[in-house]
């Protein structure tokens, strides 16, 4: 049994991380059984998650986990694209992963309003992982600090809000215009891709966060009928 290590569930999403929310997806859409395990991020090798534990060995890094569970098939999930296509949906999930990425941080942890739905959950995984009621609110702030340096550093953080919802509304709005009316990134059948693309798409639509890039997102009537049909195919079930 492959084991997902992960945050857990939060704001009616299947984990506060968008890249465990990936590795999970991209199970279910292989059809692959897996364990969830509620894990401290701070005894994973990289200091991330998710991870994942394979054949014993537990692999850090969403992209290299499913890596290895793609070598493992005969037949890959992306094996119907063409060079040309891959590439394509290769640079959407770049777009997704190192930059909108930055943006639903800043949404969450930055953003004062953002802060105050994300840390009561936050506090609740803390709780989850065992960490003492007294010593919550000392490590979600500590958390918030770190995030907060990251992704300044990367260099969306350092945006005035108004330009950085902007930035993340034009990432959306190439996204639908890519998307179309095809019932997957791709075109009629499922890829890995599809598996970022979902992960990100529920993040930002995530309805406990108001914000001005959510309402743009909602506004993509085609943005929305994915979320809605990738959970209905692959979230339906526990």
């Amino acid at each position: 049994m492959i084991k997902v290590h992960k945050y857990g569930p939060a704001f009616g999403l299947p984990d506060a991380s968008p890249f465990v929310t990936k590795v999970e997806t991209y199970l279910r859409i292989v059809g692959e059984p897996y364990e969830e395990v509620l894990t401290d991020v701070r005894k994973m090798p990289r200091k991330q998650l998710p991870c994942a534990t394979i054949d014993g060995v537990i692999v850090p890094d969403s992209s290299a986990i499913i890596e290895r569970l793609e070598a493992r098939r005969s037949t890959k999930l992306d094996a119907h694209l063409d060079p040309k296509e891959r590439a394509i949906a290769f640079a959407f999930k770049t777009m997704l992963e190192e930059h909108l990425y930055f943006g639903l941080l800043y949404f969450r942890w930055t953003a004062d309003d953002g802060w105050r739905v994300f840390e009561p959950g936050l506090r609740e995984m803390l709780g989850k992982l065992g960490v003492p009621s007294l010593l919550r609110g000392l490590v979600s702030g500590q958390a918030r600090k770190q995030v907060t340096s990251r992704h300044e550093t990367q260099g969306i953080g350092r945006k005035p809000r108004e330009e950085l919802a902007a930035t993340c509304k034009d990432m959306l709005d190439s996204l639908s215009t890519y998307l179309g009316d095809n019932p997957f990134l791709c075109g009629d059948k499922p890829t890995t891709y599809d598996a970022t693309a979902y992960a990100f798409i529920a993040g930002v639509l995530a309805p406990a966060f108001k914000n001005e890039v959510r309402d743009h997102a909602t506004s993509k009537q085609n943005l929305v009928a994915y979320d809605n049909r990738m959970k209905a195919a692959y979230w339906s079930r526990a």
